[in-house]
């Protein structure tokens, strides 16, 4: 059976979308009010308005998710550290390799070589240490070099909290494994 259509080519009251009519508009409209509404509350500083109107908004935040705030995310950091790798040459050149990962979009590639800086780093990680350091020395004869020695170096630096002045303060460094390569 075929179906009817208006002189328009559309089926009336079948299939038609919830914004071609008027009431559907009215609703879309009131949604998206109230949507703002409630993520405008939500985000107000502390105040009598705002715990006046938070249990007003509070089922349909929790209803439609956006109840979610920012204490889902870790703290912030307040320390940078990090794990160089120095290899002495037989010639005396000091190379040093990091294991921080290339910006962008390499990065997603590269960061479990960032989480496992983080642990090397770690004293309760020792067992890793002499690994790490062979890996090290094998990686500069693969270029070709005469490595004689590899240090683990921790270096790191408190984290200053956004605003004027310098990111954090100045780093520091302690070797904490050296091995004859």
């Amino acid at each position: 059976m075929a179906a009817r259509h208006d002189r328009g080519g559309r089926r009336p009251h079948l299939g038609r979308t919830l914004e071609e009519s008027a009431v559907g508009r009215a609703l879309i409209s009131v949604g998206v009010a109230a949507t703002v509404l409630a993520v405008l509350v939500v985000n107000m500083p502390e105040s009598h308005v705002r715990a006046d109107l938070l249990p007003v908004v509070a089922p349909y935040l929790r209803m439609t998710g956006l109840d979610q705030n920012w204490g889902v995310f870790a703290p912030p950091r307040t320390i940078s550290a990090y794990v160089e790798g120095r290899v002495t040459d037989a010639d005396g050149r000091v190379s040093v390799v990091t294991l921080a990962s290339p910006p962008g979009i390499p990065a997603y590639a590269d960061y479990r070589w960032q989480k496992f800086g983080e642990r090397l780093r770690l004293d309760a990680n020792q067992r890793l240490w002499a690994p790490y350091a062979r890996f090290l020395a094998d990686q500069a004869r693969a270029e070709g070099r005469r490595p004689v020695a590899v240090a683990l170096v921790r270096r790191w630096a408190s984290t200053r909290p956004p605003g004027p002045g310098p990111q954090r303060d100045p780093w520091q460094e302690f070797t904490f494994f050296a091995v004859r390569a």
